[in-house]
């Protein structure tokens, strides 16, 4: 992208890795919603889809500031600001697990179900339907490009889970 002026701004929805030179005649803003990501020089993970919670910065090397409203913070390499009615800071995520779309994987620690379909549904395109409630967490991970009723298969492994697919539906079941 290049960037004409004296200010370099960005808005996002959705999810993106960034790797920014700092170049303080022409600061790097990102907004979404309603916080703003001032960036240091850096490389950082924005994830802010409308079907998530809140906006989480994971901030992988180098130093950006956070701002909301009247709150702000700076976050250090390896820290994860999550974003809704303010910002809470959360010290020491994983950031393989943050990156791994980057890489073309999915990877999941301690997470509900749900948090694992949301992700399905953005990348495989398709509607979810839930059929009752789906207890504790799974860990695990696998390649983005397996077909979608492999990573069913594997996610149904946990014996927590069943789905049935018809067309662009996915039921998920208790086990």
């Amino acid at each position: 992208v290049s960037f004409i002026g004296d200010e370099r701004k960005v808005t996002i929805t959705g999810e993106a890795y960034f790797d920014v030179a700092h170049q303080p005649s022409k600061p790097f803003t990102i907004t979404s919603g309603t916080a703003s990501i001032t960036v240091l020089g850096t490389q950082f993970n924005v994830n802010a889809y409308n079907d998530e919670s809140d906006i989480k910065v994971t901030l992988i090397d180098g130093s950006i500031k956070i701002s909301q409203q009247q709150s702000e913070e700076i976050l250090k390499p390896g820290q994860q600001a999550r974003i809704a009615s303010g910002i809470q800071v959360l010290n020491e995520v994983d950031i393989e697990e943050t990156i791994a779309w980057k890489e073309g994987r999915f990877r999941f620690s301690s997470v509900d179900i749900e948090t694992i379909m949301r992700q399905v549904a953005r990348w495989y395109n398709v509607d979810i339907e839930y059929q009752g409630k789906i207890p504790g967490t799974i860990s695990g991970g696998t390649s983005r490009f397996v077909n979608v009723s492999k990573l069913l298969q594997i996610l149904e492994l946990t014996k927590k889970v069943k789905f049935e697919i018809y067309e662009k539906k996915i039921v998920v079941k208790p086990a």
